[in-house]
């Protein structure tokens, strides 16, 4: 069994999902309120698991649709199917890891851009909770444009909020 933190991401990528249910291509694509775009959100937060888990821990090659999710992109995304797609292969790739239970202690070298991390090395159980919160600030980012837009986030089919996947 992975992991309790491995579990909590797992949860938020439940809760990113149940999230999206019941957007349309256009809600999806389209920037609302100034923000950036639904579905580059869901880039955003993918490439931080394939970056984090998947190239630092894993030595895998980035997954080349998420390039245009890296710092500095412009919050739009028009292919709501593509980044639907290479977020579940991100994912997959890494639950391939997480579900062997790699030590959480496990310490890698880093060179992003979070400066401390650049002379501690990043923990792999710090690398866990970051993808878990972040995944989970932009499920709040999300709900509050579904919102606005006059979706009922309270009584979204099948979302079970709350409840352990396991």
């Amino acid at each position: 069994m992975p992991d309790k933190l491995a579990l909590l991401v797992y949860e938020s990528w439940k809760s990113l999902d149940d999230s999206l249910k019941g957007l349309t291509p256009e809600e999806a694509t389209s920037r609302h309120f100034g923000g950036s775009s639904i579905a580059w959100t869901v880039g955003h937060v993918s490439t931080m698991v394939d970056s984090w888990i998947n190239v630092n821990f894993q030595n895998l090659p980035p997954h080349p649709f998420m390039s245009q999710f890296l710092p500095g992109s412009r919050g739009k995304c028009e292919d709501w199917e593509g980044v639907l797609g290479a977020a579940s292969e991100v994912r997959s790739r890494a639950s391939s890891f997480l579900d062997t239970n790699p030590s959480i202690d496990q310490v890698i070298p880093y060179g992003g851009s979070i400066v401390f991390l650049r002379e501690t090395g990043l923990r792999l159980s710090y690398a866990l909770l970051r993808i878990a919160y972040h995944h989970l600030i932009h499920v709040g980012e999300i709900l509050t444009i579904r919102s606005r837009l006059g979706h009922n986030v309270d009584k979204l089919q099948d979302a079970e909020w709350g409840r352990p996947l396991v």
